[in-house]
């Protein structure tokens, strides 16, 4: 274990550990400045604290723990395994970035799901009526770790 720690690239590492940093500091903050109150900060972003025990658009909140827990604990922690394994296999800083993009953002959230057993999320996106679901930072590190990842899929093949 201790070897194949030591071929993670620092960017990956750094990446991740970043996001992870970030993410956990931006909830506390939500959770200090935000409780019981809603910011307008554009006409189409709102800070708004929610907790989420279930994914994306809160599926799964309404199982019971004994199901929900491992469903959701089980998914980040092999997400961190094939980032890190791709990360490693990969002689791209780019894929090392997109790799310590999507592990930062699983280690944020299976941080909240393991110590707080849901998720905060506090970042919420509308345009008049419609709204997308509330979302954090580790959230948006996911989405656009994956976004790039399948963006440069169509242009040149990361290796």
């Amino acid at each position: 274990m201790a070897e194949g720690f030591r071929k993670l690239p620092l960017t990956y590492i750094y990446v991740a550990i970043l996001v992870f940093v970030i993410d956990i500091i931006t909830k506390n903050l939500a959770e200090i400045f935000l409780e019981g109150r809603s910011v307008d900060l554009l006409p189409f972003l709102q800070f708004t604290l929610v907790y989420n025990k279930g994914v994306a658009f809160g599926m799964f909140s309404d199982l019971p723990d004994s199901v929900r827990v491992p469903l959701l604990l089980i998914p980040p922690i092999i997400a961190l395994v094939i980032t890190a394994l791709y990360s490693i296999s990969s002689k791209s800083r780019l894929t090392s970035l997109i790799m310590g993009l999507i592990a930062g953002g699983a280690l944020g959230n299976f941080y909240d799901r393991l110590v707080l057993g849901r998720v905060r999320d506090f970042i919420y996106l509308h345009w008049h009526d419609y709204y997308w679901p509330a979302f954090n930072i580790a959230d948006a590190s996911i989405s656009v770790g994956v976004g790039v990842l399948l963006f440069s899929s169509f242009f040149k093949k990361i290796t």
